[in-house]
């Protein structure tokens, strides 16, 4: 299990600064929703600089993490500063996400994070369909929260197909990467197990925009299991087709559904929703098991172990005897003198300085 192998929970001095980091890219959010987008940008602007300066200057671990999280601020300047209106809303996604998908590659090969780190492999080939349905119940549950226009008003399936496709790469994969795979892995050594809340935390505030209370604490649960769920089974496969699936619900399916005024479809969708809720329960349920099963057959380092000599309960020393150190000359002189003499033309007093570790036959 990897948090049982984490030794670093927050014990660094400036680890609060990442904490700092995530209040202010909170605060940035609130202004440009409910202030001004102008100086919200300049706000996520001295935010990037600042975590610019973090990688530079700080420790190794943190300058990672803080080169990782620069990608929160550039989503949102990246947003806000290209001429978005002009363009179909389905081409949005991939104008945003593809200079971020750049940047995310940028940043995993100048930090080093090879490809496991990332989650970039298949994992369980079951175990991760069962997660992407399990995006069905997470789509529905946005829905009831949001209740968006259809991202696509027309009932033709190339805009369709399109815009699911943009949705499945631009929205799941690429935020998959770059928050349970790039974020996610640079904070666990700086952060330990509060890393997985800290990532989860940051998905949801990036979602503020919405001015959704219970939109905002949806999306960081989500983020939350997602991040478990990459942590238990070391892939972004399902987390990615979960999230497409979850995403291709709430603005195309649902949305157009409801007001082509097609209900029993509305109905039947709903209740497979439910159902691969539970599904997606059963699969977290059964990773997390797995997960506790593997911690527990970790073998014990017996050289560390050898190194302790516990002492009976009943007395009243230390629990740990300290080694003493055993000079040579009384040892020496407890010799024989012809075996003292053989010892030191032998090898020289040196051979039995420091701790005694082998009985030496008396004369």
């Amino acid at each position: 299990m990897l948090l049982a192998r984490i030794k670093k929970e927050a014990g660094t001095s400036t680890a609060w600064l990442f904490w700092l980091y995530l209040g202010l890219v909170a605060g940035a959010e609130l202004l440009t929703s409910l202030i001004n987008p102008t100086v919200g940008m300049i706000a996520h602007m001295l935010l990037l600089v600042g975590l610019l300066v973090h990688s530079a200057l700080g420790p190794v671990e943190e300058q990672k993490l803080s080169l990782a999280l620069t990608l929160a601020p550039m989503i949102r300047l990246l947003s806000l500063s290209m001429p978005l209106i002009d363009f179909p809303k389905e081409l949005w996604f991939p104008l945003v996400s593809v200079p971020l998908l750049l940047g995310t590659m940028i940043i995993t090969r100048q930090i080093r994070m090879k490809r496991k780190a990332l989650g970039l492999r298949v994992g369980n080939p079951l175990v991760q369909a069962l997660i992407m349905v399990g995006g069905l119940a997470l789509g529905v549950t946005e829905y009831a929260i949001l209740r968006p226009e259809p991202l696509v008003a027309q009932l033709d399936w190339q805009p369709l197909a399109f815009a699911a496709f943009s949705l499945l790469v631009f929205t799941g994969f690429n935020e998959e990467v770059i928050f349970r795979g790039l974020m996610q892995s640079a904070a666990l050594p700086v952060l330990g197990g509060k890393a997985l809340m800290y990532v989860a935390l940051l998905f949801g505030v990036l979602h503020i925009g919405y001015l959704s209370v219970f939109d905002l604490v949806f999306v960081s649960a989500v983020g939350l299991l997602f991040g478990y769920l990459v942590l238990w089974g070391g892939s972004l496969l399902g987390v990615t087709l979960a999230h497409g699936v979850t995403n291709i619900t709430l603005f195309l399916v649902m949305p157009n559904l409801a007001k082509q005024g097609l209900f029993d479809l509305y109905n039947m969708v709903i209740w497979a929703g439910a159902g691969s809720g539970i599904l997606l329960l059963a699969v977290t349920i059964m990773l997390w098991r797995g997960s506790r099963r593997n911690r527990s057959t970790v073998p014990v380092d017996h050289r560390k172990q050898a190194m302790r000599f516990p002492m009976p309960s009943n007395t009243q020393t230390p629990r740990f005897v300290k080694m003493k150190r055993i000079e040579p000359e009384p040892v020496l002189a407890s010799l024989s003198e012809s075996t003292r003499q053989a010892m030191q033309s032998a090898a020289g007093t040196q051979l039995i300085t420091g701790v005694a570790t082998v009985s030496i036959p008396r004369g």
